[in-house]
């Protein structure tokens, strides 16, 4: 488990200084640990940490497509919650994106490819494969989630979102990322990687 400081903490705010036996002052330290339950170091020990990315999509200009997609999903049987650590979108292009972020994202019809570019993250685990997986494509017909943040990526930049496990997917849900031109007129390029862990929900049985 990572610490990642140690903080000291005076027992004791000031001194006495009546004592008339003139007493030399010892403070009292405590120590405290701070440990952050998102470290990938204590998911990938537990070989639960993946990491993964799309092909490259285009949208807007030459392109036949308005938008683009990729998701994050869970699989209904897949008996795992995921917690996403961290996601990140590369603009490629000399034109600004525009990103809308939806959330609990239970129902998606279109045609969408799965990434094949999947790993776990470590090694002495080499071949383990997540129940989440990556989609994306520009044919989608219908979302039914939650529609909760929208910013523009400038060009040649990329962006980091930083969840550190604060969106939870559930089995059955997805985490969707819907991408269009800033300037309809221009082709715009992009990719998207995610990086998450899987924790086996509980069994009510036991």
């Amino acid at each position: 488990m990572k610490i990642t400081q140690n903080q000291y903490f005076n027992k004791s705010k000031s001194l006495n200084r009546g004592n008339k036996f003139n007493i030399p002052y010892e403070p009292n330290y405590e120590t405290k640990y701070t440990c952050d339950i998102s470290n990938g170091y204590i998911q990938s020990k537990n070989l639960s940490l993946f990491q993964g990315v799309s092909e490259e999509l285009d949208c807007g200009g030459n392109s036949t497509f308005e938008y683009a997609y990729f998701l994050l999903t869970n699989p209904n049987k897949s008996n795992v919650n995921i917690y996403v650590k961290n996601s990140l979108i590369s603009n490629l292009s000399p034109n600004p994106i525009i990103v809308r972020v939806y959330y609990c994202v239970e129902y998606v019809v279109g045609n969408l490819e799965k990434s094949n570019f999947v790993t776990i993250t470590n090694s002495n685990s080499s071949g383990t494969l997540p129940q989440g997986k990556i989609l994306f494509g520009n044919d989608l017909e219908k979302v039914s989630g939650i529609y909760g943040q929208n910013l523009i990526i400038s060009p040649y930049n990329m962006f980091n979102f930083t969840e550190n496990g604060g969106i939870i997917i559930s089995p059955g849900f997805s985490y969707l990322f819907e991408i269009s031109s800033a300037n309809t007129d221009i082709t715009s390029n992009f990719t998207m990687s995610f990086s998450w862990w899987e924790e086996n929900m509980p069994s009510f049985m036991d």
